[in-house]
């Protein structure tokens, strides 16, 4: 058996000016280390916090970000993708009434005032969840979805496991205080990623800055709503002087999440989430290295048919890098250890490192472009044949 041979092709993108030579020619300058990026903003009297770029998938910054903490009103995010989700699968319509129990009626905390007899919609709801904050738009979601607030929460908790949420877990669907109820910064910025990118319209709602429902208006609890480019996400108090916040923007195509976890004060989460939403963009610029299927790397063996496979990115790649007058990146193909045929089209075959100067941003799939089977005797032969050649 003979050990594959792995080619990776390595791409080496640059820009910036370049300096024409002296005549005569001066001896080479030293190599000097590369400048810092942008210095991440000093956050002050949180529990933790993250900046993702949902557009490359990366975390531009952490701080305790997978330290558990009680979610309070952002546990309402995991609440809205269920419930979008309901609306995509045809169980609820967006423009149908729904029942208003007695125990969304009397839901503690923040309201949007809904009570039975009373109509209100899906819609109303979702403004009344992602605007108001209303526990009891929560409730009455619930309810609707599953048929109890218990069978709901069964769904949230299945579909934060599906996510990957590995250190999340839901009670309830409003965020009250209640035992067992966790999450973290991480968890919470992958919850609002997939929010967005599953059902984008949520940004079409949670970043209104008020929403008047029965001829009550209430405004919106992120303190950032309004502002230019904000378009959502959710607020939460988790206890006394202990504000949980996620904000979302858009600016030129690209989304950034900033979560701020137990900050002192409403004010004091805004700030920081602006914060960290100023160094996300002017500290860091998004680069598309490749189109989805691109070809990143080869892999050669003679007991293979076809003896040498290509390996392709399975999507886009686009990265996220810090901004520099000169900026370089590079690449590393990782192969699958002990690979064995066969293989379909389209089957992992290994991994694409992306660094800036030795520091790996990300790390992206690498797929065959075409099915692999074993090769025969004679195929063997003619391999070991052109091997020599």
């Amino acid at each position: 058996m003979k050990l594959p041979i792995v080619l990776a092709i390595t791409a080496v993108f640059s820009w910036g000016s370049v300096a024409c030579a002296a005549v005569p020619p001066l001896p080479p300058m030293p190599t000097l280390p590369p400048p810092p990026p942008m210095p991440a903003p000093q956050l002050t009297g949180i529990q933790s916090a993250v900046l993702l770029d949902i557009n490359s998938d990366q975390i531009l910054m952490a701080e305790n970000d997978e330290k558990p903490v009680n979610p309070s009103g952002l546990v309402k995010l995991m609440t809205a993708y269920l419930m979008y989700q309901a609306e995509k699968q045809g169980l609820v319509q967006p423009g149908e009434n729904v029942h208003v129990s007695n125990d969304a009626w009397h839901a503690q905390g923040s309201r949007m005032f809904i009570q039975p007899g009373m109509p209100v919609t899906m819609t109303q709801l979702t403004h009344g969840l992602l605007i108001d904050g209303g526990n009891d738009a929560a409730i009455a979601i619930a309810q609707t979805v599953a048929g109890s607030v218990g069978g709901f929460v069964d769904l949230m908790n299945h579909d934060a496991a599906a996510m990957g949420l590995q250190h999340t877990h839901f009670t309830n669907p409003d965020g009250l205080p209640q035992p067992g109820q966790t999450s973290t910064a991480l968890d919470l910025a992958r919850l609002s990623a997939r929010l967005i990118q599953s059902y984008p319209q949520v940004m079409q709602v949670a970043g209104k800055v008020s929403y008047t429902y029965n001829h009550i208006t209430q405004y919106n609890y992120n303190p950032l709503a309004g502002q230019n480019g904000v378009n959502g996400l959710g607020v939460g108090l988790a206890g006394k002087n202990s504000w949980n916040l996620a904000v979302s923007a858009t600016r030129n195509g690209r989304t950034l999440v900033a979560v701020v976890l137990g900050a002192p004060s409403r004010s004091a989460a805004g700030s920081d989430a602006s914060a960290l939403l100023h160094y996300g963009w002017n500290g860091w610029q998004n680069v598309s290295l490749y189109k989805a299927g691109a070809t990143v790397a080869q892999i050669h063996n003679g007991d293979w048919s076809p003896a040498t496979v290509q390996g392709v990115t399975a999507g886009p790649v686009v990265v996220s890098e810090p901004k520099q007058q000169k900026t370089r990146l590079q690449t590393r193909f990782v192969p699958t250890p002990n690979l064995k045929t066969p293989l379909a089209a389209g089957a992992e075959i290994g991994t694409l490192q992306i660094s800036w100067h030795g520091h790996v941003l990300k790390t992206v799939p690498v797929q065959t472009r075409s099915a692999v089977k074993p090769a025969g005797w004679f195929t063997r032969l003619i391999h070991e044949g052109e091997s020599w050649l």
